[in-house]
């Protein structure tokens, strides 16, 4: 504290140019009352002339004004006590001028100085005298500080780090710079910090060696997989996708008995057991190409550019994709229950969901994109379900029949080889019908307006049978309204797809009996649950004063001679109209589904099936399916998600039906 008073109060301290930006003045001092009596007793003493400096901090220029009086020359008190000054933080930590205040996003062009008036508490003094303080409105505020501190810090770990990056350092340097690099980027805001100054790139320059290095090889692996994890990494460019595919080429080449690279392997491990929330790696195939596969999972989430799509494609990233599905798959269909405990076998089917979501991603086709866009996108569609002969084809067929196992056994499963485990009791109930529903999208948008993919995926009887059997599990599942509409809709889908786009399908609709020794053919168990579907939202609209979305509605808006559309223009009915199908709305959609397949089947041999399907339809008349098929196009369209191709289809449907009517 002595150095802060000698910084306020030593006027030798400081230099000449600082005095005069200070305006001072000086003020009389009142004698004290010793030194009244010291001046009648030293009568015979000559007048001396003393200067009594006092700083007063004001807005005023710097005067000196002496004043002149008889007496000894009275010595500025150096006791701490009388000096004493209330020190204030915020001045004292104050910036310089013409400082930009972060917090309060403005520039401060003048230090301000205000001056404080504060009473001295030193009882060796009978009279109390008066102090002055500097208070300095320019200050950081804490949150202004941590952020200077954390960029400090950052700087100083990059050059830290960039200088073990470097190639000619040694190789234990280099693994470890990278596994503390990996490290930091788990935190958020040292990611945060990598996104300026072109960070990622420099550092990704110097690791253009690390493929042939299997210890470094591994390391880069894993700083790839950190950095994809954050949604806004934008760092991955077109090269940074040309060294991820280079990295796993190499891999293949790598001995497993590398000390170093075991080292590196056992540090990773630990750091995504303690550090990373998701445990989705397993040891047996914890390797490069895991972690690289697990890095385009997360890219994939983050709207990952076409550009760089297509060179995931033409590089071979969807290959290795397939690949590891296949082998997940063929996994688990040798091993089951009997060989993984259900953690173990949890682990393994939801990487092979999570790689099947990516699938899905790369062939999604988004309404808003380009001709150009949609264009590879199509490809990309055709190249994930083409490669390999299908190969992709099998193993999905082969994972829905294992999971529709998992999910009809219920029971009891082994977890140990001493205990047993419901499968309820382990939240794998919910896993299989996410899988499942993971299955049935993928398939969705590979077989939608495609003709040579529904041909090839309905010449797997097996599959073709295992999806009634799905509708059947989960129409008799415990699941909740939403999980059981949101798997009813995809499979429903998918059979609107296949029936649709294949010449001969609607035939086995109508003649097969449905799977597992069952006497009801397929046709009159979609129209069995048309009905019940159309029944319990029939239920929950008797409740409501009217129906939504038909008031406006009239069958000769759906004649194909007119040009007229059910459009309803008003915002306010639209948004009624929603809050009011919120209780039944699933109940209508998946008769909806349902009503579009038996159409189709309509469509394609009216004078054949029309009789057979009509005495199955309430009150044995198509008009029940002519309004629910008004409504779901009156929704569809206002909500603007019905595709061209699919308006026609369902506007000629509807015409059909419509015919029907008696």
């Amino acid at each position: 504290m002595a150095s802060r008073r000698g910084i306020f109060f030593n006027s030798k301290s400081r230099t000449v140019d600082k005095v005069q930006q200070l305006p001072t003045q000086i003020s009389n001092e009142i004698p004290s009352n010793d030194n009244n009596n010291n001046n009648t007793n030293n009568n015979t003493n000559p007048q001396a002339t003393t200067v009594k400096k006092k700083i007063i901090l004001n807005h005023t220029k710097r005067t000196l004004t002496k004043t002149n009086y008889s007496g000894p020359r009275k010595i500025f008190s150096t006791n701490y006590k009388a000096n004493r000054t209330q020190l204030n933080h915020k001045a004292f930590f104050g910036g310089n001028t013409d400082e930009y205040d972060l917090d309060n996003n403005e520039i401060n062009t003048n230090n301000t100085l205000h001056t404080k008036t504060i009473i001295s508490s030193n009882k060796t003094h009978i009279e109390q005298k008066q102090m002055q303080t500097t208070i300095v409105s320019n200050f950081r505020q804490p949150t202004t500080c941590a952020e200077l501190d954390e960029t400090q810090s950052y700087i100083d770990e990059m050059d830290y780090l960039l200088t073990g990056f470097q190639p000619g350092k040694l190789l234990v340097d280099r693994c470890l710079s990278a596994i503390k690099f990996a490290e930091l980027c788990i935190k958020p805001t040292f990611r945060m910090h990598l996104r300026t100054n072109r960070a990622l790139e420099r550092i990704f320059d110097l690791f253009k060696d690390t493929p042939n290095i299997p210890s470094l090889n591994l390391c880069t692996t894993f700083i790839f997989y950190i950095l994809s994890s954050d949604t806004l990494a934008s760092g991955l460019n077109s090269s940074a996708i040309h060294l991820i595919l280079d990295l796993v080429d190499k891999s293949s080449s790598i001995n497993p008995n590398d000390e170093e690279y075991n080292k590196m392997k056992e540090r990773i491990l630990n750091i995504n057991q303690k550090s990373l929330p998701d445990n989705i790696f397993y040891e047996q195939r914890f390797n490069i190409c895991d972690m690289i596969l697990e890095t385009f999972v997360n890219i994939s989430r983050n709207n990952l550019k076409e550009s760089l799509r297509n060179e995931l494609r033409t590089l071979g990233g969807f290959d290795l994709i397939i690949k590891a599905v296949n082998s997940i798959v063929q996994d688990l269909a040798n091993n089951d229950f009997k060989c993984y405990s259900l953690s173990e076998l949890s682990i393994r089917y939801r990487k092979v969901c999570r790689y099947i979501n990516m699938l899905e991603e790369f062939a999604n086709e988004n309404s808003e994109q380009s001709s150009a866009s949609k264009s590879n996108i199509n490809i990309n569609r055709m190249y994930i379900a083409q490669y390999n002969q299908y190969s992709l084809f099998h193993s999905l067929s082969k994972l829905l029949d294992l999971s529709l196992i998992w999910l009809q056994q219920g029971p009891t499963i082994n977890q140990t080889s001493t205990t047993a485990t419901n499968v309820k009791d382990t939240n794998s109930y919910d896993m299989f019908r996410e899988g499942c529903k993971a299955i049935m999208s993928i398939l969705v948008i590979i077989t939608n307006d495609c003709e040579v993919l529904c041909d090839r995926l309905t010449s797997d009887d097996r599959f073709f049978s295992n999806l009634f059997r799905l509708l059947v599990t989960i129409e008799n599942s415990s699941f909740s309204n939403e999980d059981k509409f949101d798997a009813l809709a995809l499979t429903l889908n998918l059979l609107i797809n296949l029936v649709q786009n294949t010449k001969y399908i609607y035939k086995h609709l109508m003649e097969t009996n449905m799977p597992d020794g069952s006497t009801v053919k397929i046709y009159e168990y979609l129209a069995k649950l048309f009905c019940e579907q159309e029944s319990s939202a029939a239920k929950a609209e008797s409740h409501e004063e009217n129906d939504w979305m038909m008031e406006d509605v009239d069958d000769n808006d759906f004649d194909e001679e007119s040009d007229k559309k059910p459009t309803n223009e008003n915002g306010a009915n639209f948004n009624r109209a929603l809050q009011k199908a919120a209780g039944h709305m699933e109940n209508t959609f998946v008769a909806a589904f349902t009503g579009v397949i038996l159409a189709v089947i309509l469509l394609r041999d009216q004078t054949k099936y029309a009789s057979q399907i009509r005495e199955l339809m309430p009150q044995k008349k198509f008009d029940t399916m002519a309004f629910i098929l008004k409504k779901f196009f009156v929704f569809m369209h206002m909500s603007h998600a019905f595709t061209p191709s699919g308006v026609k289809i369902l506007e000629e449907l509807i015409s059909m039906v419509l015919s029907l009517c008696g």
